[in-house]
C-alpha cells in the first residue's frame, strides 16, 4: 500500500467515529436505517467502518448479522471472538451481485438457476476459487455465498467492493436475532450497529437463510432447511431437474 493510500485509510478510520448520529449515550453505535438519501450516508458511515477492520452488526432479509471483510484476517479473527464461534466453523460469505459470485465460487449453475434462488434467503455453496481470503475457513475448499434481498447490505458490499464475511449476530448456538435490542450482549464489542428495526413478525425467519451445496454439477444437497426450505427445492428439484443427494 503507497504511503498516500495508507494515511487516506488512516484519516478515513479516525473521521468515522466522527460521521455517527448518535441515538444517546447508551446507544452512541446504533444508526438506525432510512430510505432514500439517508441510506446512502449510511452505507458510507458502515464501508468506512468495515475498511478499518471493524465488525459491524447489519440487517439482512432473514436475521440480523455480524459482518467485517472477508479479506482481512484479523477483522475475520475478530467477528469469530466476538461470535464466541469455534474456529472450525465456516463463516459465509455476502456479496452485492450476482455477478460477483464468479470471482469467489466455482459456480456449477447456470445464471438463471441464479437469479431464480438470488437476491433472496439462500446460502449457495460453492468450491472456492484461489481469489478468496486462504484464511478464511482453511478447512474447507468450500464456500457459502449470500446475496440477502434487503436492500442496505446488498449496497454495503458493492460500496466495500469485496465480498462480507457475514454470520448470525448472537452467541455461537443461542437464538438468531429480529431486533437489535436481543443481541445487546454484543454491543460493546461492535464498531458500529445497523438499526433496520424488527425484521419479521414470522417465528421462521429466525431459521436463517436456507443453506444449499451446489459444489457437484447436476446435484443438490440441503446442508440447512432454513427459512426457505420448500421454495429453494422447488426450484431446484422442481424448475431445473437437479438430483437432492442426502447430506
Amino acid at each position: 500500500m503507497s504511503a498516500i493510500l495508507s494515511n487516506a485509510v488512516i484519516g478515513i478510520c479516525r473521521r468515522s467515529r466522527n460521521s455517527l448520529q448518535y441515538l444517546g449515550t447508551k446507544m452512541k453505535k446504533v444508526v438506525r436505517l432510512v430510505e432514500g438519501e439517508g441510506l446512502s450516508q449510511q452505507v458510507i458511515i458502515a464501508t468506512k467502518s468495515l475498511k478499518c477492520g471493524r465488525v459491524i452488526a447489519v440487517p439482512t432479509d432473514t436475521i440480523y448479522g455480524v459482518a467485517s471483510l472477508a479479506q482481512n484476517s484479523e477483522a475475520v479473527n475478530a467477528l469469530y471472538d466476538i461470535k464466541q464461534r469455534d474456529f472450525s466453523k465456516p463463516i459465509a460469505i455476502c456479496v452485492g451481485d450476482i455477478i460477483d459470485i464468479y470471482k469467489w465460487g466455482k459456480v456449477t449453475v447456470s445464471n438463471d438457476l441464479l437469479a431464480d434462488l438470488l437476491p433472496g434467503p439462500v446460502t449457495l455453496v460453492f468450491e472456492r476459487t484461489a481469489d478468496l481470503n486462504p484464511n478464511l475457513n482453511p478447512g474447507t475448499t468450500l464456500v457459502g455465498i449470500r446475496i440477502p434481498n434487503h436492500s442496505f447490505i446488498r449496497q454495503l458490499a458493492q460500496s466495500c467492493g469485496e465480498p462480507l464475511a457475514l454470520t448470525s449476530a448472537n452467541i455461537s448456538s443461542s437464538q438468531s436475532t429480529l431486533t437489535v435490542q436481543e443481541f445487546q450482549d454484543l454491543w460493546p464489542k461492535l464498531d458500529l450497529i445497523v438499526d433496520g428495526g424488527t425484521l419479521s413478525d414470522d417465528p421462521k425467519s429466525r431459521l436463517g437463510s436456507t443453506v444449499v451445496d451446489l459444489s457437484n454439477a447436476g446435484k443438490f444437497t440441503i446442508i440447512r432447511n432454513g427459512s426457505a426450505y420448500k421454495s429453494t427445492v422447488d426450484i431446484l428439484a422442481g424448475k431445473y431437474n437437479l438430483t437432492e443427494e442426502d447430506r
